[in-house]
């Protein structure tokens, strides 16, 4: 199959909206400096996971959130708490001292499961994926575009996600990166600690 400019839209817009930082990014940072690369790599596939999910919606052509303000409503104030909880654990994590790298990976280790669920509720709690991909789909993917075409766009989405969120897990655990991160942990878990939790205050502001 031909790649089309289509796809290439498609793409670039895709890969512009990953290289944000956003409330997923600054899981996998805390997480992999936390609790190590595995923690990591786990949270990454989760957060891949809730993409899918929203992308296979969006190319079945359904708008659960555009078509149902209340489950809209419901989600922005579950993704409100979720965010100013993860907010709130950061920012108590950050008050204790920061571990030595070669330390970093073994004191605090995560059930991959549990590292999995916390990836896929911070992506599928946000609101904004799911109204992302459905904008995604409406205004580049054409109406004439034939539905294999529509899942080859999905997987190679999907794997993007996995792609770039593994990436950056991997270049985290560097151990030159992670001794320089390390360093400054408790600093990284307030600010983003605070950041979250002012992501919190937000949707919640935009809803009254």
């Amino acid at each position: 199959m031909m790649l089309s400019s289509e796809f290439f839209l498609l793409a670039g817009a895709h890969l512009l909206a990953l290289a944000s930082p956003g409330p997923d990014f600054l899981l996998l940072l805390r997480g992999s400096l936390r609790h190590g690369r595995g923690y990591g790599l786990a949270a990454s596939f989760g957060i891949a996971l809730a993409n899918g999910l929203y992308i296979a919606l969006a190319i079945g052509g359904f708008s659960l959130l555009q078509r149902a303000p209340l489950l809209l409503a419901a989600m922005q104030w579950l993704a409100a708490l979720y965010l100013a909880w993860l907010g709130w654990v950061f920012w108590r994590a950050g008050r204790h001292p920061a571990v030595l790298p070669a330390a970093a990976v073994s004191p605090a280790r995560v059930a991959p499961w549990a590292a999995l669920g916390t990836g896929f509720l911070s992506a599928a709690l946000n609101p904004k994926n799911g109204v992302f991909y459905f904008g995604l789909f409406t205004v580049i993917v054409s109406a004439q575009t034939g539905a294999s075409t529509k899942l080859f766009y999905g997987v190679w989405m999907f794997g993007a996600v996995l792609a770039w969120d593994a990436g950056l897990v991997y270049f985290i655990a560097q151990q030159r990166v992670m001794r320089a991160l390390t360093r400054v942990l408790p600093l990284i878990e307030r600010g983003a600690g605070l950041l979250l939790m002012l992501a919190a205050a937000a949707l919640v502001a935009s809803r009254s």
